[in-house]
């Protein structure tokens, strides 16, 4: 089992959603919205100072491929959107 998890700045939603779309593995997700944090781009903590935020999404996938194949898709994403937050997670469990 491979826990995916995708860290993105939320005006990048629709491109990691469109990224996404023909992937069955990624069909199924959960989207926590409004996530803080800090990482290699300006941080995300939704106050005056940062006000952006993060969204984390989740995917659980059996597949090896498919988890290679959605890492690889968010790092074509991250290619187009260099200044943006945008990270992926893959765990094996």
């Amino acid at each position: 089992m491979n826990r995916i998890e995708i860290i993105y700045s939320q005006p990048l939603e629709e491109d990691v959603f469109a990224a996404m779309k023909d992937i069955p593995e990624a069909k199924f997700f959960t989207v926590v919205p409004g996530v803080h944090g800090r990482g290699y781009s300006t941080p995300k903590m939704g106050d005056p100072v940062w006000p952006e935020v993060n969204n984390l999404m989740l995917i659980y996938c059996e597949s090896d491929s498919a988890a290679a194949e959605i890492a690889r898709r968010v790092s074509k994403v991250r290619e187009e959107y260099p200044n943006e937050g945008l990270a992926v997670f893959t765990l094996k469990g």
